[in-house]
C-alpha cells in the first residue's frame, strides 16, 4: 500500500514522541475495538469510565436515523453493536486528540481557533453524511476531526520550523495553497500528507484518508470523477466551509457565507440546504465544543445573515 510521506520521515516523527495520539482508557478502547474475539462486557466497562466517550455513543445512538425504539440512557452491548466497533474506534481516537492536545511551543499557531474549526468540521461532516449518505456519519465526524491533524502535529513535532513556515504566509484568499507549498519546501510533505500518514498509522480505512488528502482542493485532485473518495473529498471541502463561516468573527461572516455558497458540490449554492445545515451544525457545534471544553459562539440564524449578504449585493 502507498504511503502518504516517506516511511522513514514518518517513523522519525513518531520516535520524537510529539505527534498527537491517543493514550490510556481510550488507547486500550482502539485496540479492544480491532480484536475479534473482544469481550463486549469488559469494552463497556472501559467505555463507562470515560463519560465523554460514552456521552458521544449514547448521542449517536439515539440519533434518529439509526434508533427507532427508546432513548438510550446507558451503555450496554446492544448499544456498541448498533454503533458499531469501527465507530467507537474512529470516537475515541478523535475525542481523545480533542480534549489531549490544546497547546504547544509553535509561534504564530493559533490552537483556540484550530480546535473551534476542527470540532465545527467535524459536526458539518456528520451533518452532510446524514444528508447525503455517502458514508457513515461516525466515521465521517472522524474524518472531519482529523482533516487537519497534520498542522497540529508539525505545530507539535516541528514547532521552531512550522513557526517559520507560518510566518512566512501571508492572510489572504490564497494563502492555504500558499501554505502548502511552504510546507512541501520546508519539510517535503504538507499537512494534508501527514494527517493522511497519522490516519493511515491509526488504521483508518485508506478511502477516508485520501478525501482527507485531497479535501482543501477537491477539483485538482486528480480523482475520478464517479469516485468515492471524490465525493467523500467534496464533502470534506465543504465541511470545511461551513467550519470557516462558524468561526468567522461578525465582520467576516457573510462573506464566509459566500464562500460557502460557492464551495461546489454536493451542496451546490442550494440555499434551502445551506440554510438547514448552518443552523443545525451551528447547535450541534456548540453543544459538542462544551462536552470537551471548547469555546464555540452561538451563531444567528443563517437566514438573517443570506438577507444581509443579499442586501450588500444588491439584490
Amino acid at each position: 500500500m502507498p504511503n502518504f510521506i516517506d516511511p522513514t520521515d514518518f517513523e522519525t516523527l513518531k520516535q520524537d514522541d510529539a505527534l498527537p495520539s491517543p493514550s490510556g482508557v481510550r488507547l486500550n478502547i482502539m485496540r479492544m475495538c480491532r480484536q475479534e474475539d473482544v469481550s463486549l462486557v469488559e469494552l463497556v466497562t472501559q467505555i463507562q469510565a470515560d463519560p465523554v466517550l460514552g456521552g458521544r455513543i449514547i448521542k449517536i445512538g439515539n440519533g434518529a436515523s439509526i434508533n427507532k425504539g427508546r432513548p438510550i440512557v446507558a451503555i450496554s452491548k446492544d448499544v456498541l453493536l448498533m454503533i458499531g466497533l469501527d465507530a467507537v474506534r474512529q470516537l475515541a481516537l478523535a475525542i481523545s486528540l480533542t480534549t489531549e492536545r490544546r497547546d504547544s511551543s509553535c509561534a504564530g499557531f493559533d490552537y483556540t481557533t484550530f480546535w473551534a474549526r476542527t470540532v465545527a468540521m467535524a459536526c458539518a461532516a456528520q451533518a452532510l453524511a446524514e444528508y447525503y449518505g455517502e458514508a457513515p456519519p461516525t466515521e465521517m465526524f472522524a474524518s472531519g476531526l482529523l482533516a487537519n491533524i497534520g498542522s497540529l502535529g508539525l505545530a507539535a513535532a516541528r514547532p521552531d520550523d512550522y513557526a517559520g513556515v507560518l510566518a512566512s504566509v501571508t492572510d489572504d484568499d490564497s494563502s492555504d495553497g500558499k501554505l502548502r507549498d511552504a510546507e512541501k519546501a520546508a519539510f517535503g510533505y504538507t499537512h494534508l500528507d501527514l494527517a493522511a500518514a497519522m490516519m493511515q498509522d491509526w488504521s483508518i480505512p485508506r478511502l477516508f484518508c485520501e478525501a482527507v488528502l485531497h479535501h482543501k482542493a477537491p477539483s485538482q485532485s486528480g480523482l475520478d470523477d464517479e469516485s468515492r473518495q471524490l465525493r467523500l473529498a467534496q464533502m470534506l471541502h465543504v465541511a470545511g466551509a461551513i467550519a470557516d463561516y462558524c468561526v468567522a468573527p461578525e465582520d467576516a461572516r457573510v462573506p464566509a457565507l459566500q464562500a460557502l455558497l460557492d464551495a461546489g458540490p454536493p451542496l451546490n449554492g442550494e440555499v434551502d440546504h445551506v440554510i438547514a445545515l448552518c443552523d443545525r451544525v451551528g447547535r450541534d457545534w456548540v453543544e459538542w465544543s462544551s462536552m470537551v471544553s471548547i469555546s464555540a459562539q452561538a451563531l444567528p440564524p443563517t437566514r438573517e445573515v443570506l438577507a444581509q449578504l443579499r442586501e450588500e449585493a444588491g439584490e
